[in-house]
């Protein structure tokens, strides 16, 4: 297991399957704070990584990774766009939030 240090739930991967919700504590082999250093890991074979679809989905399409247990589902994580106002809201900051809504909105991977 590589372990993604920045997870709110720390070492216990949570699931939702097949029977509901499941939670595994998992005992890492390796820890870092940055998802892109997860992957590079998992793709040199050094262990398994739980990432979001928009970190792996490219590497699922292409083989070079293979999604090991397709009927469990990581629990969703919020991505929230904090600003200081809706009054006044540059048009810039609007565009970037708008961009943001539909980039994550459209799966990347499906499944």
């Amino acid at each position: 297991m590589i372990a993604y240090t920045l997870l709110s739930t720390g070492e216990l991967w949570e699931f939702t399957g097949p029977e509901g919700r499941v939670s595994v504590k998992v005992a890492p082999r390796m820890r870092t704070n940055s998802g892109d250093t997860c992957c590079s890991a998992a793709l040199q074979g050094q262990g398994i990584v739980q990432q979001p679809s928009f970190m792996v989905a490219g590497h699922l399409k292409a083989g070079t990774l293979i999604e090991l247990l397709p009927a469990y589902r990581a629990l969703d994580l919020g991505i929230y766009a904090i600003y200081p106002s809706r009054i006044h809201l540059v048009p810039k900051v609007r565009v970037l939030i708008n961009f943001l809504v539909e980039a994550f909105r459209k799966p990347s991977w499906p499944g």
